[in-house]
């Protein structure tokens, strides 16, 4: 493989900082803008919003001889306030890179049990995947080329994610929406200060509301289609005493079928959250967010995941596993299942010490516990534990093939303990920044196979009572014990100049990470494993403001994300043979990215944003998924060097007679620059496109609200992707496209207490029942067979897929208090 070497990545790094030679620019991901929603309890509920609500405050003046009617201003229980331009999608933006974001304007309006991936599907850059209709199991994403693993997501300023496999759970690890405030994508590269190391381009931004100021709550109800159902409960403290201390808790029960698979979901989420402020900018504040869910019928791909000549001759039914469990076969539907418990604890502490200096404090704990499993089967006299032969084997429901049905479980018990600092001095014009990030990550995973009785379950499916060998010991194809301890330095400084105009910043942050990795099962040629990787990361960036309404911005960024997933480092075995069903790379390095904006904002009645961008990566690691000997393994492919270019837009209208439309768009040009490496010859994936990675996408919007009556309409395009480096399979573009329609009641009193605003909405996905092809699931080289550049012939093989739609409906009932 022609791998880019280290000149070249010296020569990356010297022509982004030559281009953007002079320009700085300020903290860069300062949050946006526009004035922060009232609280999502009302705040003054004993008024009654003004019958004409009033321009928003941010409108400039009308010229002689012009008539604009500019809207917004109402006041809501859910925290809508038809402010925010583009119906909610497009606040007003003021960092020096290219960044979109939703408000509860828009939040407020989508199915109750969305995700915050499903809010992202509509902006510039994303090619979202909702492989179900309400977007709880649908967590592919890609951003301008990378997707979810390569993209950092932080829930209140921490990495809520997997911090192995770098999966962000849109289920468990995602809040309750009706708590959420804000949701933003910075679509190039992470703040210096953010703990997601492994962003090599966006980072998501998931921000809780703040505890309201006076007592209150929420009660919503929610039905729908495939038995969906939505309980939630929120109560707002108010400032108790006068302690200056404000709080609420949440919690929510779901359930729902899935439509493409038997089985369903079940989950419990608790939200929480308290807020102590006092003197000139200190607070203290405590976050608590608990998660549990169970699903059958899916496995860590969500449904099965066909190739496209199954499913074209199959149709929905490619999805489906077994129905009925047969003796010996593996696909039985109800040996699919995941569970999720995650507990994320917060503690940020704020303090102005006075001179200028303001201390920055948050240590957090996440613990997370995951069960992946799924179906398979074993041979009661050949089956082995690592290299060793395990039989013969006791096993109580062995069909005639010799074969026993089992449940493959695959527990991780992961806990992360870390502290993050800030410190910032700010002196006439400039402000100098530092801070330190400490993080300690434990997990260990074994896995087991739990033999199934004559009714095709397991005694357990959570880890008790596995198949052991015949001299007592627990079979396993796995057994890991992955340690990582992280240690990340930053340092910028912030310069403005022409009275605030013009904003400059040049920051440098260093990561080091340290892992230590063993595979415990008998036999395994790499026992014991890790690595150590140390990275610098430059950013340099400059805003100026052309007018109060009309920014330009340029940034030169450096991001890396080291190897993630245990198959980096260790061998996976299957209980079928002694040899590993999937080795490791060897000396498997970071990823590293350089990347360059140029971006052009405008904020006014229409609210405009542009930008060109460029990146260039070398060691890009694609994700890819697959049954291999019956194990469902995630495996590392590494591609060698990519380039992506491209340009993206974003408008969107201030409320206007009660009208916010919204438009995005955006063209990107992601290439592969090696050759693949297959066994001893070479692919010419050289120039190819990058897999997974439409060419275009867009989106357009329409919101109506008129404080009464209320409406969106959102349809998205997703342009044509590649499923092998060899571009020799597609999937082609689609369209989907939903609908909400609502409307809110006068505040009602009820025995001396007031139901404030009750409210009816209902929510139409996917309105056409377009099924499609949402992503490949199963990456391959080449889909047909062909000669490398060596000469050898190359087999093909075809890809599996993720399928995506289903149309389905909700209603909800929402009574504020």
């Amino acid at each position: 493989m022609r791998l880019p070497t280290i000149p070249r990545r010296r020569a990356l790094i010297s022509g982004t900082f030559i281009a953007c030679a002079g320009a700085w620019s300020p903290a860069p991901d300062g949050r946006a803008a526009t004035p922060p929603p009232t609280s999502t309890t009302p705040q003054a509920h004993h008024a009654a919003p003004p019958a004409h609500p009033a321009t928003h405050p941010a409108a400039r003046p009308v010229p002689a001889g012009e008539s604009i009617s500019v809207t917004g201003g109402i006041t809501t229980p859910t925290g809508v306030r038809n402010t925010t331009p583009g119906g909610g999608m497009m606040p007003v933006q003021t960092a020096p890179k290219s960044r979109s974001e939703v408000t509860r304007d828009f939040i407020a309006k989508k199915p109750a049990n969305t995700t915050v991936q499903a809010m992202l599907a509509s902006m510039p850059g994303v090619s979202y995947a909702r492989s179900d209709p309400y977007g709880q199991i649908s967590r592919g994403i890609v951003v301008r080329g990378l997707n979810y693993t390569q993209v950092g997501y932080l829930v209140e300023g921490i990495p809520l994610t997997d911090g192995v496999y770098l999966s962000p759970d849109a289920i468990g690890g995602s809040p309750d929406m009706e708590n959420v405030s804000s949701v933003a994508l910075t679509q190039g590269s992470p703040d210096i200060s953010s703990p997601a190391y492994y962003s090599v381009g966006a980072e998501i931004r998931t921000t809780l509301r703040d505890p309201a100021r006076k007592f209150g709550g929420l009660l919503e109800s929610s039905y729908g289609t495939w038995n969906m159902k939505k309980e939630f409960a929120r109560i707002d403290t108010g400032e108790i005493g006068h302690t200056g201390i404000r709080a609420f808790m949440s919690y929510s029960w779901s359930y729902n079928r899935f439509w493409q698979t038997p089985g369903s979901l079940t989950r419990h989420h608790v939200d929480a959250k308290a807020i102590k402020e006092w003197g000139d900018g200190n607070s203290a504040g405590l976050t608590f967010l608990w998660g549990h869910y169970i699903a059958g019928g899916i496995n860590a791909n969500g449904a099965a995941t066909p190739t496209k000549a199954a499913f074209e001759k199959l149709g929905t039914s490619a999805l489906y596993y077994n129905a009925d469990y047969t003796p010996g076969v593996g696909s039985y539907w109800q040996l699919s299942r995941l569970r999720n418990d995650v507990l994320a604890i917060v503690a940020p502490v704020r303090l102005n010490l006075g001179s200028g200096l303001k201390l920055s404090v948050t240590p957090y704990f996440i613990s997370w516990d995951k069960w992946t499993n799924y179906g398979e089967t074993i041979s009661q006299d050949h089956s082995y534990y690592g290299t060793r032969l395990a039989g013969p084997l006791s096993l109580p429901d062995v069909a005639a093939n010799g074969r026993q049905t089992v449940e493959v479980v695959d527990p991780q018990h992961q806990r992360t303990l870390s502290l993050m600092t800030d410190l910032a001095w700010t002196h006439g014009h400039n402000t100098l920044r530092a801070g330190y990030w400490y993080a300690y990550l434990d997990m260990p995973e074994r896995a087991n196979y739990a033999a199934t009785s004559a009714q095709g379950l397991p005694a357990n499916a959570w880890g008790r009572y596995g198949v052991t060998t015949a001299d007592g010991q627990v079979m396993s194809g796995w057994d890991i014990v992955f340690r990582q301890q992280t240690n990340a330095l930053f340092l910028e400084d912030a310069y403005n100049a022409l009275g605030g105009r013009l904003k400059m910043n040049a920051g440098f942050k260093a990561v080091m990470i340290q892992r230590w990795v063993s595979n415990l099962i008998p036999g395994a040629a790499t026992y014991k494993n890790g690595a150590n990787y140390v990275e610098p990361l430059p950013q340099l960036s400059a805003s100026f403001d052309i007018t109060p309404d009309d920014q330009i911005y340029v940034n030169g960024t450096t991001s890396f994300k080291a190897p993630d997933r245990s198959e980096a480092y260790i061998d996976i075995y299957d209980a079928a043979s002694p040899i590993p069903i999937q080795g490791h790379p060897q000396n498997m390095k970071s990823e590293y990215a350089i990347g360059e904006e140029l971006g052009y904002r405008h904020n006014g009645l229409v609210h405009l944003s542009a930008a060109l961008f460029n990146y260039n990566m070398v060691n890009h690691d694609v994700l890819s998924t697959a049954f291999v000997g019956g194990s469902l393994v995630t495996a590392p492919i590494i591609l060698g060097g990519q380039t992506i270019r491209g340009a993206q837009l974003e408008v969107g209208l201030r409320p206007w007679h009660f009208f916010s439309p919204y438009a995005s768009g955006s063209y990107v040009h992601a290439t592969t620059d090696n050759d693949f490496r297959v066994g001893n010859d070479l692919l010419p994936t050289a120039g190819k496109t990058a897999v997974n990675t439409p060419s275009f996408t867009g989106a357009i919007g329409l919101a109506y609200d008129d404080g009464t009556y209320f409406g969106n309409f959102n349809l998205n395009y997703i342009g044509r992707r590649y499923s092998t480096f060899m571009n020799d399979e597609s999937m082609p573009g689609y369209l989907t496209s939903d609908i909400t329609l609502g409307y809110r009641m006068p505040t009602l009193h009820v025995a001396h207490t007031a139901l404030y605003r009750p409210q009816i909405q209902l929510n139409l996905m996917n309105i056409g029942n377009n099924i499609y092809y949402a992503q490949a699931a199963g990456l391959t080289s080449n889909a047909r067979t062909m000669k490398g550049l060596y000469g050898t012939t190359i087999a093909g093989k075809s890809p599996t897929y993720q399928i995506g739609g289903g149309f389905a409906i909700a209603g909800a009932v929402t009574i504020g208090f």
